[in-house]
């Protein structure tokens, strides 16, 4: 098995449940503002986010709340 996995850094928790976790924001430099405008990319808010993170390579994952 040749397996070659890039590292992508500490991936960061910034929405759990719909909670904005500001001293991850504050560690990577971002605010709400900049949070609320990516979220909305995925089509809702970070209040309707179930989990919302970062990872080191720049790449944000987001799950929307179950209704």
């Amino acid at each position: 098995m040749n397996l070659n996995s890039e590292y992508s850094g500490i991936p960061y928790d910034l929405v759990i449940d719909g909670i904005i976790l500001d001293d991850n924001l504050q560690k990577i430099g971002k605010n709400r503002k900049w949070l609320e405008q990516e979220v909305k990319k995925f089509g809702f808010s970070s209040k309707e986010a179930l989990i919302v993170t970062l990872n080191g390579k720049g790449e944000m994952y987001c799950q929307r709340k179950e209704s």
